[in-house]
């Protein structure tokens, strides 16, 4: 029998027939005290030295009455544990300590009341259901600030949070976690309070529970990580690539090396391929990829159900498209683009029903027709239709796209607004090794861009801020040759543009390059493109520097600076962070549901075969591509004004709003940007400043800085350069800024404008198929170039079966979710914090958003700020804070979520 100083049962006997009575609620409360007297010889004076205090239980369990039969059974089980005294138990403990037991004292055991009778409803809510648990304690117990809870039961349930009613008003207990049958666990599970405590402030009662919680989450770093497990830990990108089934589906590890630098990912400790030792073995077709527990999504979430429709699509549905497209893969003309809007895509009836019979759809993956519902018209009345919704880009003006001035403009409003340069040099210099790569200096002259330039020179442009560049030169040349061996076609692309007296930019050159020949010519291997010469080499060359700008956007701004680097700062938090600790109550939010689309996108996006190698033009080589770009990645420079500073599109300016002076006035990312930004900033800095009074107190918080050593040394280890030391409260600010909104505005940025851009197909190709015949070839190229050139582009772009995959994927990532957390909200919990003062802050924070967002909307009404809609009309609206569930190209969810 376990004693009561180990957190175990006292009195087992009693217990189990307590726990028996309080299931058969008819009996009233006269059997509980009757086993009292029996079994721990309670007298009068013993009862009046201990007082009941109430709690109000909120979770979610698995419903007797659910669709699914294993959670039918699931209910049965959980109902015959509970009726023979297997039940979910809690203990109080309090800030004081226990004399005897040198750790916080603890209550005697308490049990849900009335499970059964619950189970016994016909109706569940999702919301979560509400229990009561009376615990007794004595006078002398002190504060309770942690609730130990005990799950015998078989099956797991989400547990919400615990409201307990003390004399002195009620206290919330924030939990949000799966709890398991507790043979899952080495110890009870805890959960504390909502008032926080910095390390060296933790009630002596507690110190126990904190350090044992967080060494529980750390794990041992040994093993296969199981579906209830919540351990959070390190490994690198080693289960990309299948080498067992084929050594030409093997892919490189990324992290780890000098070679493919890389963040850290979560530890599965999956087993090794028998092909390669240091390669992990991938999932299963149905298998999850492991994440800690609290991480996955609740299966209530929108976000799992878009998710479960990546999947599905992926495995259910595009296999049938592309069968049926076999041997007509090609659009034929833009018409036939604008079918997938107008008309959809029919499947024959028979083809459904086969997806339908897939044994994966009994497992993790949805119904073909929830699939098809989710990316149809309901309206349409016929379920083996897909129909696309018209794009943003399309709706207005259908032909605006191509326009040279809507090209440019998407560099400041697209989907892709982070990458623009300011011209610092002319001509733009390559920083690669000329003896591999051919001169470094580019082949863009003077005379072929002044005559577009307001009559002035190149110098008096670069004097006065007005050349720009968007420069994918260095990122795509040494991956070229092998890009172009397999089905994609691409060149590395430079683009100048001018910034016209009206505040627009004007494209004035565009360069695309090969690497050398085997015989180290480098002729006609940099051509350079202008809006005066061929028009239809010049609509080819924008076309190229927009597929180099769609890889980049999804391998580098989307994947690598948001979901990827995120990932350690999650991990890390969990481990070297106590949930009592006021930074890890500040970052929680900002990392919900991450870790699991990071998962699912190891699982079906960026793998072996994925959307990204079968859709996008780099093919296998894509993820190699975003490792490349990491080796440029600094912590430091991911805060925005540094970043803007850092491309020369800003310059520091104390008179200017923010400090910031922008040399592109009307840039519209830029400008919403920097008032999220400065935003998010005076909350951390009145967060922070609430715990951290000086410097010394940073360095003096022992979870702090461990937390920020495993983040640097560790979660992303391959890079040195970039890091705060992390000594000063001014520090501490600026690297929690930058975590926020890298997760949050900087992924709303990236991410819901994906189908409002790229849902058009023509605008922005992931794949090229075709590099562009030289002036005067005899081919057949050239002549169909030449005679058709509309049927040209479509051979030269994006397949149907690639442009439908990717369409559908970006659809379902643009699309918000009907439970999503916009920044400045905290609905999960609504009692995430005790402290009144950090409430008022975080609702001046809320307001401050508001304020924002009505700016926003009232630039947009600017009709003298050109590049707000240009010929599009697409207004600028990614960053406004607050939207509706939907695709809706607005709103910035508090966390990268979908």
């Amino acid at each position: 029998m376990r004693s009561s100083a180990d957190g175990g049962r006292p009195h087992s006997k009693r217990a189990s027939v307590v726990r028996n009575c309080n299931l058969l609620d008819t009996m009233g409360q006269s059997l509980t005290s009757f086993v009292d007297t029996v079994f721990n010889g309670t007298n009068s004076s013993k009862s009046e030295q201990l007082v009941e205090l109430k709690a109000t239980v909120v979770l979610r369990r698995k419903n007797l009455f659910d669709l699914d039969l294993n959670d039918q059974l699931a209910g049965v089980a959980d109902n015959i544990s509970d009726l023979f005294g297997q039940d979910v138990e809690f203990r109080l403990v309090s800030e004081d300590v226990d004399e005897e037991t040198g750790v916080g004292k603890k209550s005697g055991v308490a049990t849900l009341e009335g499970w059964l009778a619950k189970q016994l409803q016909l109706t569940a809510d999702d919301q979560g259901e509400t229990y009561s648990v009376t615990f007794k304690v004595g006078k002398d117990f002190g504060e309770p600030s942690a609730i130990l809870v005990e799950n015998q039961h078989p099956n797991w349930f989400f547990l919400k949070h615990i409201t307990l009613h003390l004399p002195s008003g009620d206290k919330e207990f924030p939990c949000n976690s799966w709890v398991y049958n507790h043979d899952n666990y080495g110890a009870p599970r805890v959960f504390f309070s909502n008032k926080v405590y910095l390390p060296d402030q933790t009630p002596k009662g507690l110190v126990d529970l904190r350090d044992s919680d967080m060494k529980q989450l750390r794990g041992n770093g040994k093993g296969e990580r199981k579906r209830p497990d919540r351990i959070y830990d390190y490994d690198v990108y080693n289960d990309l690539g299948n080498p067992d089934d084929d050594e030409d589906l093997a892919r490189s590890i990324l992290g780890g090396s000098q070679d493919f630098p890389y963040p850290r990912r979560c530890r599965t400790g999956r087993d090794m391929t028998k092909a390669d030792p240091k390669s992990e073995e991938p999932t299963g077709l149905i298998e999850l990829v492991y994440v800690p527990r609290d991480e996955r999504f609740d299966h209530i979430k929108k976000a799992d159900f878009l998710a479960s429709s990546i999947k599905s699509f992926l495995h259910e549905l595009l296999p049938t498209i592309e069968r049926l497209l076999q041997g007509n893969d090609d659009f034929d003309n833009f018409q036939d683009i604008k079918k997938l809007y107008d008309d959809g895509f029919s499947i024959p009836m028979d083809d459904l029903k086969s997806a339908l019979s897939r044994k994966e759809r009994e497992n993790e993956f949805k119904n073909p027709l929830e699939i098809i519902r989710e990316l149809t018209d309901d309206d349409s009345g016929d379920d083996s239709l897909i129909k696309f919704p018209k794009p943003q880009l399309i709706q207005d003006n259908e032909k605006a796209w191509s326009q040279d001035d809507e090209f440019a403009r998407q560099m400041l409003a697209g989907l892709n607004p982070v990458v623009i340069e300011r011209l610092q040099e002319f001509p733009p210099m390559s920083k690669l090794d000329p003896s591999k790569y051919g001169p470094q200096k580019s082949a863009i002259t003077a005379a072929q861009i002044e005559k577009n330039m307001e009559g002035l020179t190149v110098t008096e442009a670069l004097n006065q801020n007005r050349l720009f560049v968007l420069d994918y030169h260095d990122v795509y040349l040494p991956y070229l040759e092998k890009i172009n061996a397999l089905e994609g076609k691409a060149y590395a692309t430079r683009t100048i543009l001018f910034l016209s007296k009206q505040g627009i930019l004007k494209v004035l050159a565009i360069e695309l390059s090969l690497p050398p020949s085997a015989d180290g010519k480098t002729s006609k291997r940099n051509r350079v493109f202008t809006p005066n010469g061929n028009s239809q080499h010049w609509e080819l060359a924008k076309t190229h520097v927009n597929m180099n700008d769609t890889g980049y956007h999804q391998l580098v701004s989307h994947w690598l600076r948001t979901h990827a680097a995120i990932e350690p700062f999650i991990i890390a938090t969990h481990r070297q962070l106590s949930a009592m600790h006021p930074l890890y109550v500040l970052l929680l939010p900002h990392f919900r549901n991450t870790m699991n689309i990071n998962a699912l996108a190891r699982k079906e996006l960026i793998q072996v075969d994925g959307v990204i190698e079968k859709g996008f033009s780099p093919g296998r080589y894509s993820m190699e591509l975003s490792s490349v770009a990491y080796k440029s990645w600094q912590f430091d420079e991911q805060s925005l004004p540094v970043d803007l500073i850092k491309r020369g599109v800003a310059v520091k300016d104390p008179t200017a709003k923010h400090g910031v002076k922008l040399l592109i006035e009307d840039y519209p990312f830029a400008v919403d940007a920097l008032d999220i930004w400065f935003c998010i900033k005076e909350w951390v800095q009145d967060y922070v400043k609430h715990f951290y009074k000086d410097g010394a107190a940073i360095k003096g918080d022992v979870e702090l800085q461990r937390w920020w050593k495993e983040i640097v040394e560790v979660g992303h280890a391959d890079k040195k350069e970039g890091w705060l030391s992390m000594t000063s409260v001014e520090e501490l600010v600026e690297a929690i800024t930058i975590i926020i909104w890298i997760a949050s505005a900087h992924h709303a940025a990236v991410n819901f404008g994906q189908y409002a851009y790229a849902g058009y197909m023509p605008n922005k190709p992931s794949m090229g198929r075709k590099l562009i015949p030289e002036e005067g070839e005899n081919s057949e190229d050239a002549t169909l170039l030449s005679s058709n050139p509309v049927e040209y582009f479509m051979r030269a772009v994006s397949r149907q079966s690639q442009a439908i995959q990717v369409m559908a994927v970006i659809e379902i990532l643009s699309t918000h979710a009907s439970d999503e957390e916009y920044l400045g909200q905290r609905t999960e919990t609504p009692f995430w914090s005790s402290d009144k003062e950090m409430l008022s802050a975080f609702e001046r924070f809320g307001k401050r958003l508001k304020t924002v967002e009505a700016d926003i909307l009232k630039r947009n009404q600017n009709s003298t700020l050109l590049n707000r809609r240009g010929a599009a009309n697409v207004p600028y609206t990614l960053l406004i804070p607050s939207s509706s569930e939907g695709l809706t190209g607005r709103g910035i969810p508090n966390s990268t979520s979908i």
